[in-house]
């Protein structure tokens, strides 16, 4: 009888605490996901908006985003979040300027990372992933890990080569140089400092730095989603 009672108290134990830590998670990621949609910068239509096609349209390719986050090395949120503002999880996305695809990949990004067809889906989320991760492997600027992955994201939008001229304008040094001094340099460029003929006053510098921030915004909600928490997200969070 001793050690059946010994043995009901350990299973009543072991219950006890499975289902506590259990419930603690469920309330944990209910408060994850509410803190995240609570504090983002988005608008509430914009917000609307991610949920409806994260849960409508985004489960179709999250197979092709993990694949390509195990290729390259780069995390599958963050993946999707920068598909997520390049098209909207949109595979047949097109630009004015005839970017294409779901990470609106270049033809001459597409010949430099292997994508034959921009519009197949698979190719397209490899291919942007293996341009990101190039410019992630060569980007020798930023003091921290949190500026590189920003002026990642920016090379990624506006071009390597100008966030570079930007930075060794700044510092010839540039390793030295914040993601903060590139975003007040870029708040004052005009669209002709970048080779940019457009006549707008909204600018690519202030364009860049939005995508950025963007970005940012749509990888917390991936990550709420997902039940991670902010101290376990990217640094630049």
């Amino acid at each position: 009888m001793g050690n059946i009672f010994r043995f009901f108290l350990y299973s009543l134990t072991v219950f006890i605490l499975f289902g506590c830590s259990q419930a603690d998670k469920k309330i944990s990621c209910e408060d994850i996901l509410e803190d995240a949609y609570s504090s983002s910068s988005l608008n509430n239509f914009e917000k609307s908006k991610f949920k409806d096609l994260l849960l409508n349209r985004y489960p179709e390719f999250d197979v092709m985003f993990q694949e390509a986050a195990e290729e390259t090395s780069i995390e599958k949120n963050l993946l999707a979040a920068i598909s997520f503002q390049e098209s909207q999880w949109d595979p047949r996305a097109k630009s004015n300027m005839g970017v294409r695809g779901m990470m609106m990949v270049t033809l001459e990004t597409a010949a430099l990372v292997g994508v034959e067809k921009r519009l197949n889906p698979e190719q397209n989320i490899k291919g942007g992933a293996r341009y990101f991760a190039m410019l992630q492997e060569k980007n020798k600027i930023g003091m921290t890990y949190a500026d590189k992955l920003s002026l990642t994201l920016a090379s990624y939008n506006l071009g390597p080569t100008n966030i570079f001229n930007i930075a060794n304008d700044i510092n010839e040094d540039v390793k030295n140089v914040s993601w903060n001094q590139i975003k007040e340099k870029l708040e004052t460029l005009k669209n002709s400092e970048i080779n940019i003929i457009e006549d707008s006053s909204y600018t690519r510098g202030q364009q860049a730095i939005d995508y950025v921030d963007r970005i940012k915004s749509y990888y917390q909600l991936l990550s709420a989603h997902a039940c991670i928490a902010p101290k376990d997200q990217l640094a630049f969070f």
